[in-house]
């Protein structure tokens, strides 16, 4: 495999970020006691990482993982691979400006992080990139979902799922959900949209079921709904083929589209109305042989 254009996104640790927590964790304070290990681990990965590149002649830009600039997220988008240095949270930050190119991840702290989406670390990146180069080890594709809100596509293409809820926890979640010819309306407490890789995260907590990794349907859940007497609903829960959308309108003053975690968010006020389809394009990832078989 040839790579001309590779990008690594880096994870900032709590130490790097300053403020309270981090006061902690240099205090010695039992909440953070893990926070100093996990970041001196993240900073021997990081090295690992950039002397495997190098040896390889790999030519190679870094960013924080962290509120990307619009010309980095041309440059992801641009890269031939992405390499991710952090966990989950980075992986999937990264992944939504990916179009043609490949993801890597790598799990900078594995005794900290469950790393679903990263599978290579400091003890064996060196020996995956290789495998890489040779064409031993290739990569799996994952769907993602294609949001419009509004009528205007988003940016991220989601790796995991969209949660639709209001601000406020302990508010109730309005709106109107459709799906082919049948329209509901809905008080709950949020509705989950998950790929087939994101069907082991949040919306599997709620209560839906694991999907096989290669699968292309769209799987939904409504939480805690509110079911009035008298009134049957349809669409609490299921699943839509790759050709079909599912829509919801906002009954909500104040509620967010939360796109593979709480990181990246949209305003979904009054009347906005979402669209979720699956993408064309899906993520090109890395994954371990192990984690396949466990699918």
């Amino acid at each position: 495999m040839e790579i001309n254009n590779c990008v690594v996104t880096i994870k900032q640790t709590i130490l790097d970020r300053g403020g309270r927590a981090a006061k902690f964790a240099r205090d010695g304070d039992a909440t953070a006691h893990r926070l100093v290990a996990s970041d001196a681990e993240q900073q021997r990965t990081i090295e690992t990482v950039r002397a495997t590149l190098t040896k390889h002649q790999i030519r190679f830009v870094e960013f924080s993982a962290r509120d990307f600039s619009s010309a980095e997220k041309r440059r992801i988008q641009a890269a031939d691979l992405v390499v991710t240095i952090g966990g989950d949270g980075t992986a999937l930050g990264a992944s939504h400006y990916i179009w043609q190119g490949l993801m890597l991840g790598v799990n900078s702290a594995p005794g900290d992080s469950v790393g679903h989406f990263c599978h290579t670390s400091r003890g064996n990146f060196a020996e995956r990139f290789e495998a890489i180069l040779a064409s031993r080890w290739k990569p799996t594709p994952l769907a993602r979902l294609s949001i419009a809100l509004d009528d205007r596509p988003l940016p991220e293409l989601a790796l995991n799922d969209v949660l639709i809820a209001q601000d406020c926890p302990a508010a109730t979640t309005r709106y109107i959900i459709t799906s082919g010819n049948l329209s509901e309306e809905h008080r709950s407490s949020g509705i989950w949209i998950a790929t087939a890789a994101g069907s082991t995260a949040g919306i599997k907590s709620a209560g839906a079921k694991v999907m096989p990794l290669g699968s292309k349907r769209i799987q939904y859940l409504v939480r805690e709904l509110y079911r009035e007497p008298h009134r049957s609903y349809a669409l609490t829960r299921g699943f839509l083929q790759s050709h079909e959308a599912l829509m919801v309108a906002s009954k909500m003053q104040k509620a967010h589209l939360y796109i593979d975690g709480a990181r990246t968010a949209y305003a979904f006020p009054f009347g906005s109305r979402v669209k979720i389809t699956q993408s064309e394009i899906p993520l090109q990832l890395f994954m371990s042989e192990q984690s396949l078989r466990q699918r």
